[in-house]
């Protein structure tokens, strides 16, 4: 599981699938949460911990949260047991789903749009009682306007945002699709997107220095599957 803090990612990892046990070889910062003081302005580069119990990872989400000038990279949270950690971190949250696509065209590129200064895919929230498979096609065409069939998977993100001052946790189910649309591609502009592009692989390099951490991880997970 990756959740997204201020573009940060924040790993929780199992610790049989670790393999060895962490050193200072691997990240910039190693500690013990039975040792040390788990205090996130102290973090740096590629923060590692051990050892923390499920209230620890709460209230270190919590600081993240309330806390500026905070400069680490990415925190990995090593633990016995993911599937606890996941249903105490989700409960800290207002839970909201959704869903988007990695589309590729008959020329093997990429669908990408352009909303508040950043390269992003097209995604959005689930409507009620919507399955994410159909939402996620539905969103494509509505913020894009390509109409593309869905495939396979590639992952589930999770990052965070403040909304009426309440801690939001978004849910997006990532799919690959493909398409043989050759039509004309319309932004949604309601939705702040100002333009949409097909990008070949060397577009898509320079897109990725100017995106979300999230995105950066769904496009690394969609070309290892395929």
């Amino acid at each position: 599981m990756v959740i997204f803090i201020d573009d940060r990612p924040i790993r929780i990892v199992k610790k049989k699938e670790l393999g060895e046990m962490p050193s200072k070889e691997d990240f910039d910062l190693v500690l013990d949460a039975r040792l040390s003081p788990l205090k996130v302005e102290n973090f740096s580069g590629h923060t590692c911990i051990i050892n923390a119990s499920a209230d620890q990872v709460e209230k270190i989400l919590l600081n993240l949260h309330a806390k500026s000038g905070i400069h680490f990279h990415a925190l990995y949270l090593i633990v016995d047991d993911r599937k606890l950690f996941k249903q105490k971190i989700v409960k800290m949250y207002q839970l909201v789903e959704a869903a988007g696509g990695v589309v590729l065209n008959q020329n093997q590129d990429v669908l990408w749009m352009y909303r508040l200064g950043k390269w992003d895919l097209p995604k959005g929230k689930l409507e009620k009682n919507e399955k994410f498979e159909t939402a996620a096609v539905r969103e494509v065409e509505e913020e894009c306007n390509v109409k593309a069939a869905l495939g396979l998977k590639i992952c589930t993100t999770y990052h965070t945002y403040t909304h009426k001052n309440k801690l939001v946790l978004k849910k997006t189910r990532w799919y690959a699709m493909k398409t043989n649309f050759t039509g004309i591609l319309i932004p949604q502009t309601e939705e702040g997107i100002e333009k949409v592009e097909w990008l070949n692989e060397k577009k898509q390099i320079q897109a990725l220095t100017n995106t979300y951490s999230s995105i950066r991880h769904v496009i690394e997970k969609f070309k290892k599957l395929i």
